[in-house]
């Protein structure tokens, strides 16, 4: 009976659902960090700390759950490596919003630009995970537009340098230089999520 269960649908079925969890919960960091530079309520910083730690728990039952399985729906380096890419870019949205809560800047336009950039990245992945099993190819789609994310938010970071550094105020320069690099990070990381669905796609195919 132990080892039918390991072999069974539900395990496989387990990491899915972990992973839809994981992404959830970044889809639910990069809307309050949108909203937290849109407006400024200091108490969505704390929140976005809170589905930070939270995500973290997610991560620890998806490292467990491989641990534990035979058999995985898919590759098991890939899931782990999955898990580990929206993790990381949880922790950078976490990182921004906690820096311009410590260092008390505030909001510029390249900052709340590129905090849409990546809820929308953040929606395309919780999306290409929904996909995965059921729609590959939609999955592949939305995969390409989280990944997207990483060229819109560079050049908008590269932009943002460039009029910080123009500025008298060098304490504020290397405050917001801190939040704009967590914030190009991030981006990094959906990229690297896109690619990581993509490769799950083309070994499924």
């Amino acid at each position: 009976m132990w080892l039918a269960d390991l072999f069974s649908p539900s395990r496989e079925r387990e990491f899915l659902t972990l992973l839809k969890q994981h992404t959830g919960y970044l889809t639910q960091a990069a809307r309050k960090l949108h909203e937290y530079v849109r407006h400024g309520t200091p108490e969505l910083a704390q929140e976005i700390d809170d589905i930070e730690r939270q995500a973290d728990g997610v991560l620890t039952k998806l490292v467990s759950a491989l641990r534990d399985a035979f058999v995985t729906p898919i590759d098991r380096q890939d899931i782990y490596n999955l898990g580990e890419a929206i993790d990381d870019m949880i922790d950078y949205i976490n990182s921004a919003a906690s820096e311009i809560a410590l260092f008390k800047v505030g909001s510029t336009d390249d900052m709340v630009a590129m905090a849409g950039m990546l809820q929308n990245a953040a929606e395309a992945i919780d999306a290409a995970i929904g996909y995965l099993k059921s729609n590959p190819q939609e999955a592949w789609a939305r995969a390409r537009d989280a990944g997207s994310a990483e060229n819109s938010v560079e050049d908008r970071y590269r932009h943002a340098l460039m009029m910080l550094f123009e500025g008298p105020d060098f304490h504020e320069i290397f405050k917001l230089r801190e939040v704009y690099r967590h914030l190009s990070n991030s981006a990094d990381r959906a990229e690297a999520v896109g690619r990581l669905i993509g490769k799950i796609v083309v070994k499924a195919s």
